[in-house]
């Protein structure tokens, strides 16, 4: 038996960012975000493999995050159901707000 795990996209596209010059943020944002947002696992994962690519001349750690997980950050896409979930399980700000929340 295995779990399934989607890891969180926002993180992912954060800690990707940090890497970059202070010039390329939210160009790179939207790029990664874009990719994210396509609606099938191979477009999403197709869009973010050329993202990698053009990070590896830019920053090898950024295109090195960006690999790290980057299955984990389509799971949603590759059980079909990134339209009907992604509001709620392609991000983990919910749940840690509300650990946060607590006493």
């Amino acid at each position: 038996m295995y779990a399934i795990v989607q890891r969180c996209q926002w993180h992912k596209r954060e800690n990707i960012l940090s890497y970059l010059p202070k010039y390329a943020p939210e160009k790179m944002r939207r790029r990664l975000q874009n990719a994210y947002n396509q609606e099938t696992y191979e477009k999403a994962r197709k869009a973010l493999q050329a993202i990698k690519k053009g990070l590896i001349t830019v920053n090898e750690s950024a295109a090195k995050s960006l690999e790290e997980g980057l299955e984990e950050t389509l799971t949603l896409h590759r059980l079909g159901l990134h339209k009907e979930l992604k509001r709620s399980f392609t991000t983990t700000n919910m749940i840690e707000t509300d650990q946060q929340c607590r006493p």
